[in-house]
This record gives C-alpha cells, structure tokens and sequence, in this order.
C-alpha cells in the first residue's frame, strides 16, 4: 500500500490540501506552503514557504504568516503540506526548515534564511561583549574581596629527615639531613 504524499529532500509531508479547508495538527511540525506549477515534477506543486509550529499552535497564527506571503486573490489556490514532528526542539525544526529552504529555494523566506547567520552573529558578539564586562565586573569584586578576608596560613615546613639533592651521597648511600624543626 502506497502513502499519498509529497517529499521534499528526505522528508515526506503529507498530502498537500487546500489552504482554506486546513487545520493545523496538534503537535510540533513543519509544513510547506504550496503552489500549483505545472512546471514542477513529479508533483505539480511549487514550494513557496517552508515554515515550523510547536505544539497546539492555533491556525490564526500561521494565516498571519501566509497573509504576509501572498495577495489575498491568490490565497484560494494555495495548499498545504504537513511534516510531523511531535517530539522535536525547535531548534531541530529550524534547522531542518533551513535546509529545505537551501534545497528548494522557494519564493518567500529566502532572504529570512540567509540573513539569520547574521542576526545571530550579532547576538553572539553582545553575548561575548557582556560575559567580558562581566569578568571584568567580578575580578573587581574578587580584589576587594580580598581585604576582607585573613591573611591565608604559611604552609609549614616538614617536620624529619629529608634527603639532600636527590638524596644519594658521592658513596651511592643515601644521606639523610634533620629538618630544621625551630624554623
């Protein structure tokens, strides 16, 4: 038995359905945005948005992002494909939308997708510039700390016999010295 279906890379959605009659699933997916392109191959759908939701994420909040993609005359001819991925982070469903948006290119989020590296470069350099205010903040803390505290303990000498350079006299015999044990 054959699972109707459409794959994209190594993913296989489900079958596209029209965009106006779809309800999201309630766990954690990816779905595609469709369009009819009689281009395309096997399947005469043409991706125009790769997109992800976590679990139970309400249908107005995903028509918010295709009232954004598309004029309202051609949101009739749209379709929709789920991928399902009920026990995944978001950073799985991330990456994995990434990649399909490199594979296929689609129409919408191209630049989304390739302008994150650098939002994310940014934030990797506020991070980097407040963790070294910060050292710097604790360091000064840290020294004026310190004159709060008791002077730290001299470790002491040993007490007994200790040997002298490697402790082997000219003869080959061990030679032993007392400690100084009024120091």
């Amino acid at each position: 038995m054959k699972e109707s279906g459409i794959r994209f890379n190594d993913c296989f959605f489900g079958e596209p359905v029209p965009f106006a009659n779809w309800t999201p699933p309630g766990c954690a997916s990816l779905y595609a945005i469709l369009v009819t392109d009689a281009n395309w191959a096997p399947r005469r759908f043409q991706p125009l948005y790769f997109g992800e939701f976590g679990n139970n994420t309400s249908l107005t909040a995903v028509q918010k992002e295709v009232t954004n993609l598309t004029p309202a005359p051609r949101r009739e001819s749209l379709f929709v494909a789920v991928l399902p991925l009920p026990f995944s982070t978001t950073g799985q469903r991330w990456m994995l939308r990434n990649e399909l948006i490199w594979a296929y290119n689609p129409l919408c989020k191209v630049e989304t997708a390739r302008s994150q590296p650098a939002e994310l470069v940014a934030k990797l350099e506020e991070l980097e510039r407040r963790h070294q205010e910060q050292t710097a903040e604790l360091r000064l803390l840290f020294a004026s700390a310190r004159g709060f505290l008791p002077p730290q303990p001299q470790p002491r000498r040993r007490i007994g016999f200790l040997p002298l350079d490697g402790g082997l006299d000219s003869e080959g015999q061990t030679s032993l010295k007392l400690a100084d044990t009024l120091a």
